[in-house]
């Protein structure tokens, strides 16, 4: 009675096998949501520490040389002068071309009047008062403008967690999916073995041992196709982020999966099925439960 496929022969059942390609699809989907949210978020970890106490000051351009020259000197002098400030260094011309790059590609600046940009670092601990800085620096040197890179930073985290939202819903809309197709597809392998449970009711099988025998079968269908579809979305994540780094698409390349992030990836099949499980095993128990 327990032949190939468990009693009921349910591994023989060709009709049932879609389960493990809509799985496949879903579990691709939710992989993609994931990594995506996962690179976002270790990328805004990166970017928070490498600004954490910077501060960039731009003294206007201007066609003398000599003026701007002076300026860089006054602004210098007001941020060396304060207290929370360990060090402030004038960027050369050619560091300033390479911040630009990512925006106007290797083409020569020296024709364009560029700004001056003052890189400074806060001492550790220490908090920069922006306001009273830039009040210095407007009595010292005109146009001067400081920027400690929290509105930006601030967005690119809001965009981060936006992500990690969306993986949240997409994840649960895939588990979702996932159970009520796996329900489906148990309905109906129940309907076409009802002659084989009613027999091993007679026999005096419990509803727990039927069930499970259709949550097993599930197991099976939806370890594959999630397997294959969590391999497909990492291959996707993975050559994505080459091709992005490669080509330097991107002006702020996000970084590589760490290990942690492959492993959560890697959580997709378990999840999906479990979910695929569960949902098949509590199809049956309630449609059992409705047979007098």
């Amino acid at each position: 009675m327990t032949g190939p496929g468990g009693a009921l022969g349910l591994e023989r059942d060709r009709e049932r096998r879609w389960i493990a390609g809509v799985i496949g699809t879903l579990s691709l989907l939710a992989t993609l949501a994931l990594g995506l949210a996962l690179s976002l978020s270790a990328a805004g970890a990166q970017w928070r520490a490498d600004f954490e106490g910077i501060l960039t000051v731009e003294i206007p351009a201007e066609d003398d040389a000599a003026a701007q020259a002076a300026k860089v000197a006054a602004a210098l002098a007001v941020l060396r002068a304060d207290p929370a400030i360990e060090r402030a260094e004038a960027l050369g011309r050619a560091r300033a071309q390479a911040l630009l790059a990512p925006w106007l590609g290797q083409t020569p600046l020296d024709a364009l009047p560029l700004p001056a940009l003052i890189d400074a670092r806060a001492r550790k601990g220490a908090k920069v008062d922006l306001p009273a800085l830039q009040a210095r620096l407007d009595a010292a040197v005109a146009g001067a403008r400081a920027d400690d890179h929290a509105r930006w930073l601030a967005g690119f985290l809001a965009l981060a967690r936006a992500a990690g939202i969306v993986a949240f819903v997409v994840t649960a809309a895939v588990a979702i999916a996932a159970a009520g197709a796996v329900g489906f597809a148990t309905r109906a392998g129940l309907a076409m073995h009802r002659e084989a449970v009613d027999l091993l009711h007679l026999v005096g099988a419990a509803d727990s041992y039927i069930a499970g025998q259709f949550a097993r079968a599930a197991l099976r269908l939806a370890l594959a196709g999630s397997a294959l579809g969590a391999l497909a979305g990492a291959v996707v994540l993975a050559v994505a982020h080459a091709v992005a780094t490669a080509s330097g698409a991107l002006a702020f390349p996000l970084p590589a999966l760490d290990l942690a992030g492959w492993a959560a990836i890697g959580l997709v099949p378990a999840g999906a099925t479990a979910v695929a499980a569960a949902s098949a095993y509590a199809t049956v128990l309630r449609a059992l439960a409705r047979i007098v």
